[in-house]
């Protein structure tokens, strides 16, 4: 069992070495701890800002209306690499143009739902006939897309 914790934000010394904890908030699940290495300006973030991809299929343990606001709490961190959990396309590390984009699509892809969701059509029409064109490339768009529009459909079917 853990005995020590994390409230906002915590620094670990070791020796010469400063690593910040900092809490972002409710994302990919309830407890994301983002680590920052302030004299290296590298930070550590695992699975909720993936690096030229979509989300994990439907985004399941997710908090997507909260999502937003940890990206934007990463984004406002002074850091210049972001190591992901998964590395993007090469295995390239990501950076704040990076963090920006998953920014993007979120507000595009909950633009596109909403629509859907207003005119009757989550889950299953929804899941066939959103598209986001300009994210195609991304990596696992074909295979986890349709379930990045679920999650956003029971967001405005279901308000979770």
């Amino acid at each position: 069992m853990p005995d020590e914790v994390v409230d906002d934000q915590r620094t670990i010394t070791l020796g010469e070495t400063a690593l910040e904890l900092n809490y972002v908030g409710r994302n990919h699940s309830d407890n994301s701890l983002v680590m920052r290495l302030p004299k290296e300006k590298i930070i550590f973030v695992v699975d909720f800002i993936p690096i030229q991809a979509v989300f994990w299929r439907s985004m399941p343990d997710s908090w997507v209306g909260e999502w937003e606001t940890s990206v934007k709490r990463v984004l406002a961190m002074d850091w210049e690499k972001l190591i992901p959990g998964h590395p993007g396309p090469g295995g390239r590390l990501g950076n704040k143009q990076d963090v920006e984009n998953v920014l993007q699509y979120m507000s595009d892809l909950a633009a596109e739902v909403k629509k859907a969701a207003d005119s009757g059509k989550c889950y299953d029409d929804a899941m066939k006939e959103v598209k986001l064109p300009k994210y195609e490339s991304w990596g696992q768009y074909a295979a986890w897309f349709p379930g990045n529009v679920e999650r956003y459909c029971l967001l405005y079917r279901s308000g979770f």
